[in-house]
């Protein structure tokens, strides 16, 4: 901002560099292509993604500022961001059930897991800059160790929708294919396009919190911190629960989804 004295520029601040009309272009790039390509499902998907902007930024986020607990108020969320994508992009169906279930299984697995280590490991939820200048705000009482488990939750959410429904609307296709298989048989063409789906999708989760914590791991490496201090940190710790009880309640889902979805469809005769 700029000060002026008597019509003359005296002063100019400068805080930050302009960034928000580049990231309103980038935003119109991704709502365009994702309609072109993806035409009415990617309509759909532009819904599910407004909900869940929702969910997070009008709803969660308000209720940890209020203290409520981050664990009970994460978990709801996740609930109902869950059912509320299914039911828009696979409408009310079978399908949109069983990956609701199966998405919903592997969550509270990776958050209980993340919980049981979380205690074990004794994580704090201190680890970043960001939580611990949560101390200073006035007025503010969260349970940081709930919030990371929050956090995990969340992370893993996304991920393990896109895995359930692709079990579910798999095994969908090969009933509508093959009228007469029976339920194992469905079951088990579910858990093979679950096992192709699984390691890409694991890979995504770890390489994205291995992206996030490339440059404190560059740090380390720089100033030759050895391995058993690096992991023994609580931040890389952290990181690394968090992408391990993810990816193994995206595994989890795998057979949750595959059971339901194949159980729902083979009662349709």
């Amino acid at each position: 901002y700029m000060i002026e004295h008597g019509g003359e520029l005296t002063e100019i601040y400068l805080s930050d560099m302009v960034r928000v009309p580049y990231l309103n272009y980038l935003v119109i790039f991704f709502v365009v292509f994702l309609i072109l390509i993806g035409r009415i499902q990617g309509i759909k998907s532009l819904v599910a993604l407004g909900l869940t902007i929702i969910g997070v930024y009008k709803i969660l986020l308000p209720a940890l500022l209020k203290g409520m607990s981050p664990l009970f108020i994460t978990i709801l969320i996740s609930l109902a961001v869950t059912l509320a994508t299914m039911i828009i992009v696979a409408g009310l169906t079978k399908k949109a059930f069983a990956a609701t279930m199966g998405t919903i299984g592997g969550v509270l697995v990776a958050g209980l897991l993340a919980l049981i280590v979380s205690k074990l490991a004794y994580l704090t939820g201190y680890a970043s800059e960001e939580s611990r200048m949560l101390l200073y705000v006035d007025g503010l009482n969260i349970n940081m160790q709930g919030l990371l488990l929050a956090g995990i939750i969340i992370g893993a959410l996304g991920a393990t929708m896109d895995v359930a429904i692709s079990i579910a609307s798999s095994i969908e296709e090969i009933r509508k294919a093959n009228p007469e298989l029976p339920m194992p048989a469905l079951m088990r063409a579910g858990l093979n396009v679950g096992r192709d789906i699984m390691g890409t999708m694991t890979n995504t989760l770890i390489l994205a919190y291995a992206g996030g914590a490339l440059p404190l791991l560059m740090l380390f490496m720089a100033y030759a911190t050895p391995s058993v201090s690096i992991f023994n940190s609580e931040l890389i710790a952290t990181e690394i629960v968090r992408a391990l009880t993810g990816s193994i309640g995206l595994i989890f889902s795998v057979p949750i989804t595959a059971f339901i979805a194949s159980l729902l469809s083979a009662n349709r005769r």
